[in-house]
């Protein structure tokens, strides 16, 4: 018992040493290299400078200030704009979640079992997921968040008093202001524990949904102002069956940069197959006592698993839901592992996993200086825009050497930030879950709710002769892959510098 008792002194310098080494990826770079994440950047930018008279915000935006998903974020850093510059506000807000990720992790697991360190650390190997590489930001948060509530209605649901109910109502209310399914489904998973925990005791699974109640309220809210109600109800399907499983064995999850698979996410899921081995192997042959959550986790962590396997990847406007479950129920699966009896296991164990955690760090940062690089390169005439200047980018190669999370996609932003210019491919603007809108009177390149996306994959379509009047830049990024864009750009901008793939044109548009 005496190394137990090392290990667990120890074991909080080592998350704190491998918290170090996380979040030094952020900070090494200048750009932190995602698709969606300048984005939500410079649209935090715009809620703090939006009253600056040195810039044209408001004639351009207004702000939808309805109490919708998705405002952590944009609050986060539209706060810590009032004091940073927003690359740097934009470094501690990701830094804040790389902190929190793992501490949510190690007290939700110590809630259910104390003792299980080494999958605390396995747990390091999803910070840098692929959703949060996209650039969801509000996502990511909401994750850790998630265990933290669950973590924290389960080591409290025998004796839930009046703090303990405002303050899980308060982690459920926050995580709701970061992102609607991990909402969603912490409300789902505690009513599903209780369920399960409480059985036949009825008054206390009725207690439970009554002081969930407050938070859950936020749902009927946001619900009837939705567009998740205005299309058709999602498609409940087994027709991907083979494609999501491949996904899931393959944690494709982790994979952000690189086409599937990946040797991390093959070693993340080997280790995770050894676990499920191993907690079989142990529950079958009963050295030790099951702990009181592990039936109760392993068939939270079945449900979820199911409906990641029937819902659709797309319900209303949102997306990636099948990737966003797989999170989620593979790390609800960490509360059903059962610890090492043997010590060496568990010793072996670490080492292997504390390894495998700094390996990893090691590859995305050696990725991180790469696709720095081919930012930088993108960024090469930021300094040549206009302050306040209206940019009209068209991209044809989103990716760069990224295989999957598209870099370049929102990297217009970039000529947007501290500047007050206005960005035509600021795809937030068409979705009623971002805090910034467009003014009813401004004049879109096409007359369509989503003519951003049209800026984005299709801009054959627009007239970019009839709309030169409009814009003041046009940002080209690669070759254009149509001879119509690329004659109507050469006949109606006028080319002011180029370098590689990047070029940049003036537009007709009359200064204000």
């Amino acid at each position: 018992m005496g190394f137990l008792s090392r290990f667990d002194t120890k074991c909080p310098l080592l998350l704190g040493v491998l918290i170090v080494a996380y979040l030094l990826p952020i900070w090494l770079f200048p750009y932190f290299p995602t698709q969606d994440g300048v984005s939500h950047v410079y649209n935090s930018q715009i809620l703090t400078e939006y009253n600056n008279p040195d810039y044209q915000f408001r004639d351009y935006y207004e702000i939808n200030w309805y109490p919708f998903p998705n405002w952590l974020s944009h609050f986060s850093l539209a706060v810590l704009m009032f004091v940073f510059p927003s690359l740097i506000a934009e470094k501690i807000f990701l830094s804040l979640y790389v902190i929190l990720f793992p501490l949510a992790i190690y007290y939700f697991l110590n809630a259910v079992q104390r003792g299980r360190h080494a999958l605390v650390i396995l747990s390091f190997t999803f910070v840098y997921n692929y959703l949060f590489l996209m650039g969801f930001y509000n996502f990511a948060v909401s994750v850790p968040l998630f265990f933290l509530a669950l973590g924290y209605w389960w080591k409290h649901k025998e004796d839930m008093n009046g703090t303990r109910i405002v303050l899980l109502n308060l982690l459920i209310v926050i995580t709701y202001f970061a992102h609607l399914i991990s909402y969603a489904f912490i409300l789902f998973s505690i009513a599903l524990l209780a369920l399960l925990y409480f059985k036949r005791d009825f008054k206390r699974i009725l207690v439970t949904g009554c002081y969930l109640l407050p938070a859950a309220l936020l749902l009927l809210v946001y619900l009837p102002t939705s567009d998740l109600l205005a299309g058709e109800p999602p498609e409940l399907g087994f027709g991907r069956i083979g494609e999501l499983f491949a996904n899931l064995i393959g944690m494709h999850v982790l994979i952000s940069y690189t086409e599937p698979p990946s040797w991390m996410s093959i070693a993340v899921s080997a280790f995770l197959i050894f676990l499920v081995g191993t907690t079989l192997w142990q529950n079958r042959k009963g050295t030790t006592a099951e702990h009181p959550g592990q039936k109760a986790f392993l068939c939270l962590t079945v449900v979820l698993l199911g409906l990641y396997f029937i819902l659709p990847n797309s319900i209303g406007p949102g997306g990636w839901v099948n990737d966003r479950l797989a999170i989620l129920a593979t790390l609800a699966l960490f509360a059903w592992f059962r610890g090492f009896d043997d010590l060496r296991w568990k010793r072996v164990f670490t080492a292997v996993v504390t390894l495998l955690a700094l390996v990893n760090i090691v590859y995305v940062g050696i990725l991180f200086k790469n696709l720095n690089a081919e930012t930088r390169a993108f960024n090469a005439f930021v300094n040549k825009v206009e302050k306040n200047s209206v940019i009209l980018p068209l991209h044809f190669d989103p990716r760069g050497s990224s295989k999957r999370v598209g870099i370049f996609v929102n990297a217009a932003n970039y000529y947007c930030l501290d500047n007050g210019c206005i960005n035509l491919g600021n795809y937030e603007i068409q979705f009623d879950y971002f805090p910034v809108r467009f003014n009813a009177d401004f004049e879109t390149p096409l007359d369509e709710k989503e003519w951003v996306q049209i800026v984005h994959w299709q801009p054959e379509r627009i007239d970019l002769c009839d709309y030169a009047d409009n814009v003041d830049y046009l940002l080209l990024w690669d070759t254009p892959d149509t001879p119509i864009v690329a004659e109507a750009i050469a006949a109606c901008y006028t080319l002011i510098a180029s370098e590689g793939k990047l070029k940049l044109y003036k537009g007709r548009r009359t200064a204000h």
